[in-house]
């Protein structure tokens, strides 16, 4: 049967990241029999395998003594959960002992003897220079507390989120669903200090739907980091394949402890520590923030994912922008958010708002696995406070499991509704002479679009036919450079602190990258069609911030006074072939269907987005267009989900960690193409100009002016940062099954 011995060697042989699978070989049970050469070096003759067998028992007995025990028998069986957290443990271990910067290897005529011990694990400790862990001392976070860490007294919704978890005993998921531009980022912190303490987990993990949403929070995690953190010094990592471009976390990486203000302060506690830097080691720092990708793979089957589960167990888990997230995601997220409550680990889920089956799917999936694994309930209890949590249609909300019970809060909001006037453009031309007409008397600009060859076209059009205006056009098509570049300019003309000489007849072209992340705000907004979500968190930019009509360089002028959203047409159709390659038809026609003359946000955001999305409601909708669209929606669906199962992890629940692997490619670099994200593979491309005399050249962003490097010389650090900079995705086309490797060549 399953016992101590198998628990415990399942955890010793997976210490090279996968565990090994018991299945026989060559028709032998026992590996020792099978390959007698890997356990007793291949020499004939009892005397060896005694020795051998006495070595291992010896070791054994020294492990049984350091750690308090007399027997092996005295030691448990150890849960699934824990042979996992325990070979990631073991995994870390053995890189550290192995380190040969932490470690030096010793030189073959000198055999090293028992003298050097234990001096010499105290200096590769040293070396080592590991942070002490974060503890969170917030066992309560008062409303004043909240305004010590962020600077301002908490709204409504961040003071619902702070009692609901102060009063948690045993905390388990929470989902937030609140508009944009309310301050979920803080409730969800100040929640997050308060979990941390309760559960005593040492860090937090904060995950993005995009590198560029995880740039842009970084330097407010950091603030809030140095803040929480004042009397120990913690290793923080910014945790995407881009990290090294973020200016901030750069600076902190070149001086091992920096201030992000240049105030030239160093007393802050916050630092990033150069071991914590490789891409399996990306959760194991204190505070990470990064793509959401980082959580689910902990649910990729692949070499080292203990790595993953062991980051992510000792911390609190946010997850932001959670409706942003395709079929294929899902099955990750909801497989990771079983893992996480079998660790009885507190996840908050942050959202604009979620489909209602989206809703329930998300706390089912979590609290069932927290009653099965966690709480270890043959059967689990689930009970609700609240009847028809479930589709309940109140904005914003707060609904969380206490242990086994779901229960919900509405949050009564005492901000007005913002109405936002909808209007059409027949074309582009029509659309170019509204936003001139209504920009007249000054004010700004923001047209989203759906491909970069659509920003591009309305770009061009804009330059020939408008004059006296400021354009900036925005996607990601751009290198790095370009593109810090042109956000310090749009957050300059359009940001929180713009006034009115910098918004006068200022226009941002751009496209889905406009979306989030970014804090700008529009006096007027043009959009194509897209789902009623994303449509929505577009106009969360329109009259996004209050602008005092008292302060004489900060008003809207009369003629923009009213947020009015101009929805771009494609010559008498709703949208054209590219919104219908990006979004597909099925939610493109449900949208345009209840589109309303007028939207209230907040008031009307949960309404609409659950009429979208709920499939059981026709809308009126009966044309053979639409149910053919409905069917490729639905086939889409399917495929995606069964795609995604294929590199899928199981269910906590097993008995051993044996098999967790079976079927993966042995490759670990195969296995690292499957993605979390169900994309086309891309192909990013260095752009360098060659001059006459074969030096290379590229453009100082600074500056305009032009400088060359010798093609003949290795580059140095410098250079080659600003080389790999220069890096660009290509568009989707290139890198299609049928174009890539006519791309390449």
């Amino acid at each position: 049967g399953f016992g101590v011995h198998e628990s415990l060697a399942m955890v010793v042989g997976a210490h090279h990241g996968k565990p090994i699978c018991m299945d026989s070989i060559i028709g032998e049970p026992d590996l020792v029999q099978a390959y007698p050469v890997n356990f007793f070096g291949g020499v004939k003759g009892n005397d060896t395998k005694a020795l051998w067998k006495e070595a291992w028992r010896d070791i054994l007995d020294q492990a049984l003594r350091m750690a308090g025990f007399q027997d092996i028998k005295e030691l448990p069986v150890l849960t699934l959960e824990a042979q996992i957290l325990l070979s990631g443990l073991l995994i870390v271990a053995d890189w550290i002992a192995s380190n040969t910067d932490f470690f030096p290897l010793l030189p073959l005529e000198a055999y090293g003897d028992e003298s050097m011990y234990p001096g010499r694990i105290h200096e590769g400790w040293a070396q080592a220079h590991f942070p002490e862990r974060w503890r969170s001392e917030a066992d309560r976070l008062e409303l004043e507390d909240f305004e010590k860490r962020f600077g301002f007294p908490p709204n409504e919704v961040q003071k619902h989120m702070l009692e609901t978890v102060n009063d948690s005993e045993n905390p388990g998921i929470y989902i937030l669903e609140a508009q944009m531009g309310i301050g979920k980022t803080e409730a969800a912190l100040g929640a997050a200090e308060v979990l941390a303490s309760g559960k005593e987990e040492g860090g937090i993990f904060y995950g993005l739907p995009t590198q560029a949403t995880s740039n842009g929070l970084f330097r407010r995690l950091y603030r809030w980091g140095v803040k929480v953190s004042e009397k120990t010094e913690n290793a923080v990592r910014l945790a995407h394949s881009s990290a090294e471009f973020n200016e901030d976390y750069r600076r902190l990486m070149m001086k091992g402890k920096a201030c992000v203000d240049e105030d030239g302060q160093k007393d802050d506690r916050m630092e990033v520590n150069p071991w914590f830097q490789g891409n399996k080691r990306a959760l194991l720092a204190d505070f990470v923030i990064g793509t959401v990708d980082q959580f689910l793979m902990a649910s990729l089957r692949r070499k080292h994912f203990m790595l993953r589960h062991i980051g992510l167990a000792g911390k609190v888990v946010v997850i932001d922008e959670c409706h942003a997230y395709d079929a294929y995601m899902n099955e990750y997220l909801e497989r990771s958010l079983q893992w996480m409550a079998a660790y009885g680990v507190p996840v908050i889920l942050l959202s604009a708002t979620l489909p209602f089956d989206r809703r329930k799917a998300l706390v089912e999936c979590y609290v069932k696995a927290y009653s099965r694994y966690y709480l270890k309930r043959k059967r689990p209890e689930i009970t609700c406070s609240r009847s028809g949590w479930e589709n309940n249609a109140a904005y914003p909300l707060l609904t969380w499991t206490n242990g086994e019970t779901v229960e919900q809060t509405v949050i009564e909001q005492t901000i007005p509704d913002k109405t936002v006037k909808i209007c059409f453009a027949h074309d582009v031309w029509d659309m170019i002479s509204m936003v001139d007409g209504k920009l007249k008397e000054g004010g700004c600009a923001c047209i989203i679009v759906n491909t970069v060859k659509t920003a591009q076209k309305i770009y061009e059009e804009f330059k020939r036919r408008v004059e006296n205006v400021s354009l900036l056009l925005y996607h990601a098509q751009f290198t790095m450079p370009d593109r810090y570049q042109k956000e310090q300019a749009l957050l300059e003309r359009m940001g929180k602190d713009s006034g009115d000489k910098e918004r006068n007849r200022f226009i941002l072209i751009g496209t889905q990258v406009l979306e989030q992340s970014l804090d700008y705000d529009a006096d007027i907004m043009v959009t194509q069609l897209c789902p009623m979500d994303l449509l929505l968190q577009r106009m969360g930019r329109l009259h996004r911030h209050e602008r005092d009509k008292g302060v004489e360089r900060c008003s809207r002028p009369k003629t923009l006074q009213t947020p009015e959203c101009i929805i771009l047409q494609e010559e008498g159709e709703a949208y054209d072939q590219g919104t219908r390659t990006v979004y597909g038809d099925y939610l493109l026609m449900r949208t345009r269907q209840i589109l309303p003359g007028e939207i209230r946000i907040p008031g009307d955001i949960s309404a609409l987005i659950q009429r979208v999305y709920d499939e059981k409601d026709d809308l009126g909708l009966t044309d053979k267009a639409y149910t053919d669209a409905q069917e490729r929606h639905r086939q889409k669906l399917k495929e995606k989900k069964q795609k995604a199962k294929g590199y899928l992890l199981e269910k906590p629940g097993a008995k051993i960690m044996q098999g967790m692997m079976d079927n993966m490619e042995s490759s670990s670099d195969k296995m690292a193409e499957a993605s979390v994200r169900d994309a086309v593979s891309a192909i990013e491309v260095l752009l360098m100009k060659r001059g006459e005399e074969e030096e290379i050249l590229f453009l100082e962003k600074d500056t305009g002016e032009i400088s060359a490097l010798s093609a003949l010389q290795v580059p140095d650090n410098a250079q080659g940062r600003r080389i790999a900079m220069q890096r660009l995705k290509l568009p989707h086309v290139f890198c299609t099954n049928w174009n890539r490797d006519k791309t390449i060549q």
